[in-house]
């Protein structure tokens, strides 16, 4: 027979909060990204303020010993948009003495490049755009690819490598026979083979190919680039000021809000309703995440510094291994919460600006029984191929055994992989035979 009965049982539950998922977002967030999400937040809740950040003063120059203007303008400062790519070809069609139809289909084929300079368009979807014969059409496109940079209207790179030695006066014997072979016989690269198969020495082959290494595959990516520059604006900075490590947080990446006295005086007196005491609430509870994240970072970032400080004195050669764990331990933390607070942060330091990432590297134990971190190796590695004689490149085999003789042990499939991190080709392929 079934009964029922009431039956009270104790549970332990870890419930996250609203404004706990709040913290842990904001502690994520890049400066620049709060910053937005900070200013989308004010233009959504009236209550929020977002503190301006400081503006240094302007101090105009003087010229020709006139007494400096008192008022600053920006328009007068203002850049003027760079012309297109586009207008500097149609320009330079414009100044030639050619006949209108011809400048026609040339200016048209301009307005088909990409940014890198090629045109990707097909000649037949051109041809029936301006009803033009195919003659007319082929000298158009003679007349695009004859325009500066060298090689811009090329339709493969194999056209804008040829275009650009055809033009070039010093270029170096048998670069256009090897471009002409084809692609796959610069990839990898052997001089020996190469020469062999097309009749040449062994010496010519490999000028050849240092040459056609210098031209550019992308012959127009810097003109007319609309892009705007990318600033990485750091979140701290530290230094050594007389040997004691100093590091605070800079206001760019760390923004600060307040509450709009006036409307939270009347919200106090007039009590408006539900509504405006949520608004309320919303507002000191991202502010309270606010703080939250600035001393978390405050604490990570000491903590990451105060492990790594042979790096403020020594430089990027003296990084120590660290991770995750060993900095949550120290501050008593979660390994979580410290991923998410150097997630996407940037620290300036004596020797530049550095993600805060790099800071956590693997360890190599050395013969002395010392640790070593992995950026330090690859940077021993860079060093040592740097000062190889390029007819006799040291192989994977070989530099791990140099290494060895410094007493950092590590295996030559490790080499490897370490020299296809920093990309650096392999021997056979850094030889170099003139």
């Amino acid at each position: 027979m079934l009964g029922v009965q009431l039956v009270q049982e104790q549970r332990f539950r870890l419930s996250i909060t609203p404004e706990m998922k709040q913290s842990f977002h904001l502690l994520t967030m890049p400066g620049q990204e709060l910053i937005r999400y900070l200013q989308d937040a004010a233009a959504d809740n009236p209550l929020l303020e977002l503190e301006e950040q400081p503006v240094y003063p302007y101090k105009p120059v003087r010229r020709n010993n006139q007494q400096a203007q008192s008022f600053y303008d920006p328009l007068l400062h203002a850049k003027e948009s760079a012309p297109t790519l586009e207008h500097i070809l149609a320009s330079q069609i414009r100044l030639m003495n050619v006949q209108h139809g011809l400048e026609k289909v040339a200016v048209y084929l301009a307005g088909c490049v990409n940014d890198e300079g090629y045109l990707r368009v097909e000649l037949s979807e051109v041809q029936a755009e301006l009803g033009v014969s195919v003659s007319e059409l082929n000298a158009g496109l003679e007349l695009l690819q004859s325009l500066e940079p060298p090689g811009v209207g090329a339709r493969s790179l194999q056209e804008c490598l040829l275009l650009q030695i055809q033009r070039d006066p010093a270029a170096v014997p048998h670069a256009e026979r090897i471009v002409q072979a084809g692609l796959e016989a610069l990839v990898p690269f052997h001089p020996g083979r190469t020469a062999s198969r097309l009749g040449m020495t062994s010496c010519d082959a490999q000028s050849a190919y240092d040459y056609i290494t210098r031209l550019d595959p992308k012959p127009c990516r810097s003109i007319g680039c609309n892009e705007s520059r990318h600033y990485i604006i750091p979140d701290a900075v530290v230094e050594l000021v007389h040997g004691e490590m100093v590091l605070k947080l800079l206001a760019a990446g760390n923004p600060r809000v307040s509450v709009n006295d006036a409307c939270d005086n009347w919200i106090r007196e007039s009590s408006p309703g539900e509504v405006w005491m949520n608004r309320a609430a919303e507002a000191r509870a991202i502010m309270r995440s606010l703080q939250q994240r600035r001393r978390t970072l405050l604490r990570v970032l000491m903590a990451v510094m105060d492990e790594q400080k042979r790096f403020l004195s020594e430089g990027p050669a003296a990084l120590m291994p660290l991770n995750m764990a060993v900095v949550a331990e120290k501050i008593q933390m979660h390994e979580s919460t410290v991923s998410r607070a150097v997630n996407g942060k940037y620290i300036q330091t004596p020797y530049g600006v550095y993600e805060v990432k790099v800071f956590f590297d693997s360890g190599i134990t050395m013969v002395s029984g010392e640790q070593t971190s992995a950026s330090a190796v690859k940077r021993r590695l860079k060093e040592v191929i740097r000062t190889e004689q390029m007819s006799r490149p040291y192989s994977d085999s070989r530099l791990a055994a140099i290494l060895a003789e410094e007493g950092i042990v590590i295996s030559r499939r490790t080499v490897a992989k370490y020299r296809d991190e920093l990309r650096i080709l392999p021997s056979l392929e850094r030889k170099r035979w003139a």
